[in-house]
């Protein structure tokens, strides 16, 4: 084989193996792509859960402030709430999402509650947002903006101190981390706040925690869950707050 030819034949192998790695790296940053598409719909979609109360929120719009209309906006705490039996006298409306955290809360609030236009929204934090690798702090931050988002559309937030776990209850492989004790320190943080900026607050903590700061065996209906009396005592404890605004 000539020399010439050699040549041309390098540079076609130089080139063919070229085209694989050009092929090769648009199909890797293809698949990037998408992964990175699905997260982004994960979140906007699943975590978020902004599609579970879509068609219900549609016909609940309203233009100007509803009196008489609370928004309950939580996780599993609210979901599983039979509101109507209750609040007699007002328009309960229950936008509580299972497992979902309060970032997911943020995603939400707007078409759960800015656009239904409630007198009140009650806002629940649960438990499980408490874990040794997550900040508290953050928690109470979110919570603010809510609250401070919800003023700014003229609706009254009641902000609710955290419903702690019962004593049989442990994060898994933190045997040692009590998720009352943070839970405690962030009620009483909460109410603090409540009371410099004019915060309405319903104090869950106190209606069904035992002496010891754990959810009471008699109001709980799992390790983290009420039963019914468990929610006669935090619906006490809404409608104290409700009555306090209209004194």
């Amino acid at each position: 084989m000539t020399p010439r030819w050699r040549f041309v034949l390098l540079v076609s192998l130089i080139g063919n193996l070229t085209i694989v790695y050009v092929g090769y790296k648009a199909w890797e940053y293809r698949s990037s792509i998408n992964e990175w598409l699905d997260k982004y719909l994960y979140v906007v979609d699943e975590f978020s859960g902004r599609d579970r109360y879509e068609q219900e929120d549609e016909s609940l719009k309203s233009d100007s402030i509803v009196p008489g209309r609370i928004v309950f906006f939580g996780s599993q705490v609210i979901e599983e709430w039979s509101l109507v039996n209750y609040f007699p006298g007002y328009e309960a409306i229950n936008r509580g999402v299972t497992g979902q955290r309060l970032a997911g809360f943020l995603l939400r609030f707007r078409p759960d509650v800015v656009q239904l236009k409630p007198q009140y929204v009650v806002i629940e934090v649960s438990s499980y947002n408490f874990r040794p690798n997550t900040d508290a702090r953050e928690n109470f931050d979110y919570v603010v903006t809510l609250a401070e988002m919800a003023r700014c559309y003229g609706i009254e937030p009641i902000l609710t101190t955290c419903i702690p776990p019962r004593d049989d209850y442990e994060v898994d492989e933190h045997e040692d981390y009590k998720v009352k004790d943070t839970v405690a320190v962030y009620s009483d943080r909460l109410k603090e706040f409540a009371a410099e900026h004019d915060f309405l607050v319903a104090d869950w903590r106190t209606a069904v925690a035992d002496q010891n700061g754990y959810l009471r065996h008699d109001l709980a209906r799992t390790k983290v869950d009420l039963n019914p009396a468990g929610y006669q005592a935090v619906a006490a404890a809404v409608i104290l707050a409700l009555e306090s605004k209209t004194r």
